[in-house]
Parts: C-alpha cells; sequence; structure tokens
C-alpha cells in the first residue's frame, strides 16, 4: 500500500501497458483515473479496478486535443478532489497495414507521422502542460511519461515510432529541470518488447517487410525476438512497466528525476 489514498490518472489506460499499470496502481493503494480514448476500454478497466475495492473513474480522453488533457485534469479535481500522480501512457505505432513495408520511410504517409507524433509525443506535452501549474500549486506531484527501449536506439521498422519515443526522454528531461524546485518528479519507464495489441500489429508488419518473418505469426514473431534479442530469455510485462511505474510514483523515489529507466530485460544497456 506504498501509494494508499494518492489519486493516479493514466492515459492510453483502458488496454496493453496502461491497462497493466492502472492495476498496480489500484493494488497499491491508489484512487486510479482510467483514460483512454476508448470509453468502453476504460469503463472495462474501471470496472475491474472497482470489484477489487479501489476508488475508480473512467474519462474518455483524446490526448491529441489540449482542451480534453485539460478536461481530464479538471475532471479528477472535481470528482477526486486532488491529483498526485500522473502517468501518460497512451501511444500508437503508425503503421498501416494495408500495404506491404509499412514501416519504411518511402511508405509512411504524413497523415500517419502526424498521428504517432500527435498521440506519442504532443499528447504527453499537453497532459504534462496541463498538469504543471497544479503540481507547482501544491508543491509535490510525480509524473511518470512512457516512453520504449525504441527511443534508446532506432528500430528501422518503426522509424516515426522510434523518433516520439526518443523525443519523450528528452522532453522529460526538460520538464524534470522547470518543476524540481517546486518537488515534482519527472521520470521515464522504457518498456522493452511487451506483448500487447500495439505489438501484435508490428508483428504483422514485420511479417510483411523481412523474408525471414514471412508466414510466421505475430505470436512466434514475438517468441523469436525474445529468444534472439533479450538477455533474460523472457519478455517484460505489463505488470512489470507498472511495478515500474509505482516505484517511481511511491516516497521511494523522492530523490530520483529526469531519469529514463528501461524495463526489457537486458535488451537495451543506456
Amino acid at each position: 500500500m506504498r501509494l494508499k489514498d494518492k489519486v493516479a490518472i493514466v492515459t492510453g489506460g483502458g488496454g496493453g501497458i496502461g491497462r497493466g499499470i492502472c492495476f498496480c496502481l489500484a493494488r497499491e493503494g491508489a484512487h486510479v483515473v482510467v483514460s483512454d480514448i476508448r470509453q468502453d476500454l476504460a469503463d472495462e478497466v474501471a470496472r475491474k479496478v472497482r470489484e477489487a475495492g479501489g476508488k475508480v473513474l473512467a474519462v474518455k480522453t483524446n490526448v491529441r486535443m489540449a482542451r480534453e488533457c485539460q478536461t481530464l485534469m479538471d475532471t479528477t479535481l472535481k470528482e477526486m478532489g486532488q491529483i498526485d500522480i500522473l502517468v501518460c501512457s497512451a501511444g500508437v505505432n503508425g503503421l498501416d497495414l494495408q500495404i506491404d513495408s509499412p514501416g519504411l520511410i518511402e511508405n509512411i504517409s504524413e497523415e500517419n507521422w502526424d498521428l504517432v507524433v500527435d498521440v506519442n509525443l504532443k499528447g504527453i506535452f499537453l497532459c504534462n502542460r496541463a498538469i504543471a501549474p497544479y503540481f507547482k500549486r501544491q508543491k509535490r506531484g510525480k509524473i511518470i511519461n512512457i516512453s520504449s527501449t525504441a527511443g534508446r536506439a532506432a528500430i528501422d521498422w518503426i522509424p516515426h515510432y522510434s523518433a516520439t519515443k526518443a523525443g519523450i526522454i528528452v522532453l522529460t528531461q526538460a520538464v524534470a529541470l522547470q518543476l524540481a524546485p517546486f518537488n515534482v518528479n519527472v521520470n521515464t519507464v522504457c518498456p522493452g518488447m511487451v506483448w500487447t495489441p500495439l505489438w501484435e500489429s508490428g508483428g504483422t508488419a514485420l511479417s510483411h517487410t523481412y523474408p525471414q518473418f514471412k508466414d510466421m505469426s505475430p505470436q512466434d514473431i514475438f517468441g523469436a525476438l525474445v529468444q534472439e534479442m533479450i538477455p533474460l530469455k523472457r519478455p517484460p510485462t505489463p505488470e512489470d512497466i507498472g511495478n515500474t511505474v509505482v516505484f517511481l510514483a511511491s516516497a521511494e523515489a523522492d530523490q530520483i528525476t529526469g531519469q529514463a529507466l528501461n524495463v526489457d530485460g537486458g535488451a537495451v544497456f543506456s
């Protein structure tokens, strides 16, 4: 119960890594605000948290829109009375599976580029911007932005995704410097290969791009890459990411700010 009675917002909380983060925060005693562009997914996660005895709120949010990010903060304050933790986990990979080799630079449309930048990077900027004045006033708070090991070392089949994830790391460092005088910690978690719906579509893209993966299922591609790329020979789970978020959101991490922590089984050293 390291986060007992703390209020935590999780964007992208309706699925994948965000879902795991919500469950881990709730298990540690936090009241969770599940934010997602899909209300049905947010409601489902909220239902499970509520059944486990937690206080929870589901809020539909498009993080590409400044007014919706601000509404998320305002609604949380109105319904929950406070905000202690902001976790920015909403993300997309922007791969158009209707075409072959969708990650090749010449095949990435301007529309898909803008989508990935808007959700992955601009969305974190807008949410960090919306919460900053409140955290400054209360002189405390924890922000955890979810990046990726793709932001540490470029992945050739998702260049637009890699670019946004690298941007998150540097944005986090800058915001950490700005908010440090106000006793606010700002950090990044960089997940490695986590099996989520997002990675499932990525596996499909790999099968359309590289001959060695042709006719392989996304699950089989994922398993092969785990054995090839991860020293621990097992992939992290959404709950592994959630446990790391819990640590960074707790008092145990009060001396940690501006850092990017890889959770990837040793795949990337930095």
